[in-house]
């Protein structure tokens, strides 16, 4: 069983609470969110991601509700904030995290003039754009729910396992009592260079999750794809958003 049925089934069957409301299908999230991707001023970097990110399906795995306080860990060019901002709607908050390098250097400011053209004119009023480097993310404790994509990979094999559970228990610092980190990534297999491929196997990161003092409570298949080889890189054209990836939702024991 796959895709949100098998979400909502594995929600159903039980985990231990986790201090906000039951994860259930929510159709007025879902027609904001749909809404959202309806909107004829959306960035042009969106409208091919929509089918393959699932940002509904994702959202309802991770128990997000409409007013929650959350937070998009590396937003890049802001895709996940926006869909984010729909879902929480008017009286959510939506925190789109950039590190100044990445917001000021990267492909030559690209993400910093995609950010600021997607809040431009109070476009996404609910939306604030934070930088702040990685270890060091403030907001402690006020955040519900945060979102941490493509990311985990970097951290290891870019910055070393002692950096990366440092970066993982800063998010985790942001969080209130009972609240919860989505963390997806690219699955990565034994043999191969994941390093050089971008990817991570799901068992290592698990124990730098666990090492962080953290808690897998659930996973789910959404975005599992038995036809990606996991031998090539995730941006060849071949893979390129179709990679197959694990979704955790993950929170303190």
């Amino acid at each position: 069983m796959r895709g949100i049925q098998a979400v909502v089934l594995f929600l159903a069957l039980g985990s231990i609470s986790l201090g906000i409301a039951s994860a259930a299908p929510d159709d007025e999230m879902e027609q904001r969110i749909r809404a959202q991707m309806e909107r004829t001023d959306r960035h042009q970097y969106d409208l091919p991601r929509d089918e393959h990110r699932k940002p509904y399906e994702t959202f309802i795995f991770l128990g997000l509700e409409e007013g929650m306080t959350v937070l998009d860990v590396g937003a890049y060019a802001g895709y996940t904030s926006e869909m984010l901002s729909a879902a929480v709607g008017p009286a959510g908050k939506v925190h789109a995290h950039n590190t100044e390098r990445v917001f000021y250097e990267f492909a030559e400011g690209y993400y910093q003039r995609a950010m600021e053209e997607r809040l431009a004119n109070g476009r996404l009023p609910n939306v604030s754009m934070l930088l702040a480097p990685y270890g060091d993310l403030g907001l402690d404790g006020s955040v519900d729910v945060a979102f941490l994509g493509n990311l985990l990979h970097d951290f290891y094999y870019r910055d070393g396992r002692d950096e990366a559970i440092a970066y993982l228990k800063s998010v985790a610092k942001t969080l209130k009592p009972g609240g919860v980190i989505g963390i997806m990534d690219h699955v990565g297999v034994s043999g191969q260079d994941n390093k050089a491929l971008h990817r991570i196997g799901p068992r290592l990161a698990r124990e730098l999750i666990a090492e962080a003092g953290l808690y897998v409570e659930a996973e789910t298949d959404l975005f599992a794809n038995d036809q990606d080889p996991h031998t090539t890189h995730v941006y060849d054209d071949s893979i390129y958003r179709r990679t197959d990836r694990f979704l955790f939702r993950v929170v303190r024991p």
